[in-house]
Formats: structure tokens, C-alpha cells, sequence
């Protein structure tokens, strides 16, 4: 995170380098290979100068749950610290879980740079319809609260795929403190891309602070991965791969302690 140029104080740092990656999902691969393909990328996201990346929902997983998965259970966790501790990049990842109760929840981490554990979030909102049974083979239950970390003074929030769609979420975490807000989606949006990359940007600049979009990709469907700001979009693809985006918060912070005005030229964007 870069500091206000010629500063010396602690404070919050001026801007973040966010990297979002986009998977391409082998169905025949066994899913344990995906932590390798997460390393991966943490590797290049942490060349790239990032010093967050983003993966979508239930990445590198487990996703599958339930008896018919069969024996597929494996941690990703550990592996993931390391790869974060080695390219000093924090990680926004997932996987399915099954509590004591017996019901499972769909579960977002955000691992920091030092391979510690920032934010463990419960999506608090489950999907409708199939989603989830087509995805991970069973219900998902609720959590009970929302996702939202403040490390070295920026708020960083997460909210999981659908949950974009509810404006409250979003407006809770940004009112609660969050400048970044992260959005992993598990993918299969197909003809409503548009529409999803077209409401990951209101939320931006509704709320005035920057967020990652991105998804898994199934097939040969194309992509959504952005990163959008309060005055645009940053950067984006369709393919698989991963994109980089300088966060000016330090603008995002101006936007907001200033009001809007008639007056011409305008200073802003949105």
C-alpha cells in the first residue's frame, strides 16, 4: 500500500494495488489441483507489484460438498499462507465448508501478506434457485453476518456473488468503514455478464470507493473480471488470466468529503 508522497506519519496509505484473477476451471482435473494454480497466480500477482489478489467464490475450493463428492477434502489454507508469505501479496480466496451443525456454508478468507488470517466471512446471503446444489452438490446455509477487515487503516469488505446484487450489503460495508470492496462470483453468468459488470460498477459509484469483480469460467463462456473505481472502470477481460489496477484511494476519499456541484468544469466524474 503506497503512502502520500513525502509523509513520514502513520496513516492510511494513499493507494493498493489490486490484482483479480480469472481461472479457467478443468472439470476433469481433480479440484486439489487448483491450489496450484492459485500459487500460481499469487506468484505473478505479487510480481506484478500487487499487493492483494482476488480469486472468485470457492476458489481454489473445495467447492464439491456433500455425499456425492465423495472423498475430496483437502486445505488449501496452508499452502495459500506460504504462497502469500512469498510473493508479499494478501489473498482473497474460498472453499465450501460443513460446520458442527452439519449444514454448509459457502466461505470467503482473506489471507495478508504475512500468511495470516484476516477475515474468515460466512456469505450471509445463500443464492436462490439451483446455484449452489449445481455447484457445490448441496444447500447452502446462511451465515450470520457480514464480511468487513480493516488492515494498515483501509476497510477492505467481501461480498459473494449474488450478494453484489443487493445494494444494502454493499452500502452496510461502506458505511462501516470499507474503501475496497471485493466480490468473488463463482461464474456460469452467461447472458447476464452485462448486466452483472454493469451493477459491480454502481456499487462503486454509488458508494464511491473501488471494487473486484471476477469470476470462475466454465466452459467456453467469457469472463467478467474488473476492477472499477468511483469515476470507472480501471481494468477488465473476458479471458482467463489476471488483470492489475492501481486503487487510488486517496481520490476515492476526496470524492467523498466534498460535495457535488454545478459549477463548470466539474472536478469529477460521478
Amino acid at each position: 500500500m503506497s503512502r502520500p508522497a513525502g509523509s513520514r506519519e502513520a496513516g492510511p496509505p494513499s493507494s493498493l494495488r489490486l490484482a483479480v484473477a480469472q481461472p479457467e476451471i478443468d472439470r476433469a482435473a481433480p479440484e486439489r489441483s487448483r491450489v496450484a494454480e492459485a500459487e500460481r497466480l499469487i506468484a505473478a500477482a505479487g510480481s506484478d507489484g500487487a499487493e492483494m489478489v482476488l480469486f472468485p467464490e470457492s476458489y481454489p475450493g473445495p467447492i464439491s460438498a456433500g455425499p456425492a463428492a465423495g472423498d475430496r477434502g483437502f486445505d488449501a489454507g496452508p499452502p495459500i499462507a506460504e504462497a502469500a508469505r512469498e510473493a508479499a501479496c494478501a489473498v482473497c480466496w474460498g472453499r465450501i465448508e460443513r460446520g458442527d451443525d452439519g449444514r454448509y456454508r459457502t466461505v470467503a478468507y482473506r489471507t495478508g501478506s504475512n500468511g495470516e488470517e484476516l477475515l474468515r466471512y460466512e456469505r450471509a446471503h445463500p443464492a436462490t434457485g439451483d446455484v449452489h446444489p449445481v455447484l457445490s452438490g448441496v444447500p447452502m446455509a446462511p451465515g450470520t453476518g457480514l464480511g468487513l477487515a480493516t488492515v494498515g487503516g483501509v476497510g477492505i469488505g467481501v461480498l459473494v456473488c449474488s450478494e453484489l446484487w443487493i445494494p444494502e450489503v454493499a452500502r452496510t460495508l461502506a458505511v462501516r468503514g470499507a474503501e475496497i470492496l471485493l466480490a468473488p462470483a463463482g461464474g456460469a453468468f452467461r447472458r447476464v455478464a452485462p448486466n452483472w459488470q454493469l451493477i459491480a460498477c454502481a456499487r462503486a459509484i454509488e458508494n464511491e470507493l473501488h471494487l473486484g469483480l471476477t469470476q470462475a469460467l466454465f466452459g467456453d463462456e467469457a469472463g467478467s473480471a474488473m476492477v472499477a473505481g468511483p469515476e470507472g472502470v480501471l481494468a477488465s477481460t473476458d479471458a482467463a488470466g489476471l488483470i492489475v489496477a492501481d486503487c487510488d484511494l486517496a481520490r476515492a476519499r476526496w470524492l467523498r468529503e466534498h460535495d457535488d456541484s454545478m459549477r463548470e468544469p466539474k472536478e469529477f466524474d460521478s
